[in-house]
């Protein structure tokens, strides 16, 4: 999908869901190893891998998957929780380096995300943490996603610029200390990642993932990526509502708009 002569890769948070079957995305008797398999079989064109998060990629397992997907759709890999901390530990960094070498070898992967806790808030010292991380993994964009509210001010996003340090833009509820929606191209990339507004969600700890965006809000977005494609070199949008299938109905419904 082009967008102002800007690929654009729109997609989803994972795939492994129970609760997307029985969905228009796929039949209630279906096995959970072919829920890739109707993945692949839409118009999307992006997935996030996000199991990465609890435990490290192993190599054969991230070559099957990109191997079974169509030859389009791009990957994200999340980072394994236990390197978002102050030291990095070189093994760790090589563990995962060596889990995603065939995505980087065959041309899948575009980019990585680490999300941080909500109460990973604004410092120096967490800033040199976003830094020292983005060194270890030079092969490929990294992107922060920063649900805490104080890294959300001019003054950060200046400095985000200049070290060339890529940042998430969330949309989320409007919930106190929450991170507001923003999309910026801070590394020359734009990375949204759209959990929706349930109004059971009233705390930054918890997320509740129930939601469907309306036609409305989605054309909202394709505007905005829009504006921001000028300056992006490549745009990624990834529908984090997974409850009850919204996300990649969503995600179809944002590419029939766009």
């Amino acid at each position: 999908m082009i967008v102002n002569n800007t690929p654009t890769y729109i997609g989803t948070a994972g795939y492994n869901y129970d609760d997307w079957k029985g969905t228009e995305f796929a039949p209630e008797d279906t096995l959970n190893y072919d829920l890739l398999t109707y993945y692949n079989k839409t118009k999307l064109n992006f997935l996030e891998l996000t199991y990465t998060f609890y435990k490290f990629p192993i190599a054969e397992k991230m070559l099957g998957i990109s191997e079974r997907l169509r030859e389009d759709i791009s990957l994200s890999v999340r980072l394994t929780k236990s390197l978002m901390r102050k030291s990095l530990v070189d093994k760790e960094v090589e563990t995962f380096k060596e889990g995603i070498q065939p995505l980087i070898d065959n041309g899948r992967l575009s980019a990585l995300i680490a999300d941080f806790h909500p109460q990973f808030s604004a410092s120096r010292e967490n800033f040199n943490i976003l830094c020292n991380l983005k060194s270890a993994f030079p092969e490929v964009p990294m992107f922060f996603e920063l649900f805490n509210s104080t890294w959300h001010k001019e003054r950060f996003y200046d400095e985000f610029k200049a070290s060339n340090i890529g940042i998430v833009g969330i949309d989320a509820p409007n919930i106190r200390g929450m991170a507001p929606y923003y999309p910026i191209c801070s590394n020359n990339y734009l990375y949204l990642r759209l959990y929706g507004k349930n109004k059971s969600w009233l705390s930054i700890n918890d997320k509740v993932l129930d939601y469907s965006y309306s036609d409305l809000e989605l054309k909202r977005f394709a505007k905005d990526i829009s504006e921001k494609s000028i300056f992006a070199k490549k745009t990624f949008i990834s529908f984090c509502n997974v409850t009850n299938g919204y996300a990649p109905k969503n995600a179809l419904r944002f590419i029939d708009l766009t």
